[in-house]
């Protein structure tokens, strides 16, 4: 075996991490919720669609740090939550590779290793600027991410799709590749 392999190997054995994503629709119930479940389980939450109050502030939690964008004037709608006892790896927001109120990095790093994991937590909605002519967030900010070949990445995501797949109470498919598919045997 070479030694990058064996590096790669070691680097995904010592980096055991436990995620949890959700969309929480600006719930503080639904959020707390996700926080309560992930305590003691979780070492990191991802969520989109979360409540925030003016000046983004928002829920917090005594067995996480909320790591948040720095956008300013407007809503975030993505969160992430870093467990306070994660030993295994430490998380630092990536403003400078993103910053925007629909998408987030962060890096993670393993203590041991000390390669970098990033991690992207997207929303796609439309953007709060009316004058905006590239309306969703893979339009606006996605393509722009650059990254070296060598990166490892991880995209958390929510689509905001919506197909029968998903909820059998959908009939007006939305951001869906399977639309026209399903649409021709309707």
């Amino acid at each position: 075996m070479s030694q990058n392999n064996a590096n790669n190997k070691s680097f995904a054995n010592t980096l055991n991490i436990w995620i949890l994503q959700h969309n929480c629709a600006r719930s503080t119930q639904i959020m707390h919720a996700c926080m309560k479940f992930a305590k003691n389980k979780t070492d990191i939450v991802i969520l989109q669609e979360s409540w925030m109050r003016d000046e983004n502030i928002t829920i917090s939690h005594s067995s996480f740090i909320c790591i948040k964008s720095n956008v300013q004037n407007t809503h975030v709608r993505v969160l992430i939550f870093v467990a306070k006892n994660a030993k295994k790896f430490t998380c630092t927001s990536r403003s400078d590779i993103v910053n925007s109120e629909d998408m987030q990095a962060i890096s993670i790093v393993n203590n041991k290793i000390q390669r970098e994991i990033l991690l992207l937590n997207i929303y796609n909605e439309k953007s709060q600027n009316a004058d905006d002519e590239q309306l969703y967030m893979i339009e606006r900010e996605l393509a722009k991410v650059m990254l070296n070949s060598e990166q490892k990445v991880i995209n958390v995501e929510d689509f905001n799709a919506h197909h029968s797949w998903r909820n059998a109470k959908i009939s007006n498919f939305i951001r869906t590749k399977a639309e026209n598919k399903v649409s021709k045997f309707i």
